[in-house]
């Protein structure tokens, strides 16, 4: 099996293994487990896939493939949610108010202006696509024998977040009462945004971000391979830090220490 094929099976048969030895109803144990055998199930036959389809077709599904289950560990892991926990809410926004006076800011005073804030919207809706992207990107510019590569940096630095998580329950900031948020103006962006969470996240945060993390992951691969393209790939990646922190969706905290991890990651991996 290829590198990522390994880090996807590995990941979500422990997140299995940690639903039966933790205290969690019997239906949230069943469903991290169908999700671990359905990601196995989907990487299994696509690894045989070349008995079916021409050897091209299954090399490309494969390479593909970790993108389509890079949210089904995010899928267990909020099996594992059952309720906040306020002390390390807390703890999360007492850094953030010590962090905005370190760098001489007041977010409920901080009024952003509609310009703005619709590209910090539409700057975290970038996530989505951003994974995808760069594997057109690898194809485009000839480095596609760099997908191994590419999967071992995103899929770690993700997914040693979504693990970090189980230990750390919060809500967003823009959820949490009292928490200063800053004064952004309604957008359509910002809204859908909003809708997409309300409907397809876990109702909680990874901490650290898995977002941050899979997006600088993305950015520091391609800027190795090919540096004005992840130039262009970084300035996104920090503008989704960016958009996270203002719109209210992960904390600072999370959000940088999910780039430390994605940094550090991508160092281990060179």
């Amino acid at each position: 099996m290829r590198i990522g094929e390994w880090i996807q099976v590995v990941f979500v048969g422990l997140l299995a293994l940690a639903a039966w030895l933790r205290p969690l109803e019997r239906a949230r144990r069943v469903r991290v487990t169908v999700l671990a055998l359905v990601a196995t199930a989907a990487i299994a036959g696509a690894q045989f896939s070349a008995h079916w389809i021409s050897l091209l077709t299954s090399s490309v599904l494969r390479d593909w493939l970790p993108a389509a289950l890079m949210l089904v560990p995010y899928w267990q892991v909020g099996q594992f949610f059952t309720a906040s926990d306020p002390d390390m809410e807390v703890r999360l926004a007492n850094f953030d108010r010590r962090f905005f006076r370190w760098l001489g800011i007041q977010p409920a005073r901080t009024r952003i202006s509609r310009g703005l804030s619709t590209y910090l919207q539409l700057a975290y809706m970038m996530v989505y696509p951003l994974v995808p992207a760069a594997l057109v990107v690898l194809y485009a510019t000839g480095l596609r024998s760099k997908m191994d590569f590419y999967w071992l940096v995103v899929l770690l630095a993700t997914y040693v977040c979504f693990g970090l998580t189980l230990f750390v329950r919060a809500l967003p900031p823009r959820l949490l009462p009292g928490y200063e948020t800053f004064q952004l103006p309604s957008t359509r962006i910002g809204d859908l945004n909003r809708g997409i969470l309300d409907r397809a996240s876990i109702q909680a945060i990874t901490c650290p971000s898995g977002h941050v993390a899979s997006s600088v992951a993305t950015a520091l691969v391609l800027l190795r391979l090919e540096p004005w393209v992840g130039a262009v790939f970084l300035w996104i990646a920090l503008s989704i830090a960016a958009a996270t922190i203002v719109g209210g969706y992960h904390y600072a905290a999370d959000v940088l220490l999910a780039a430390a991890i994605a940094v550090l990651i991508f160092t281990f991996c060179i």
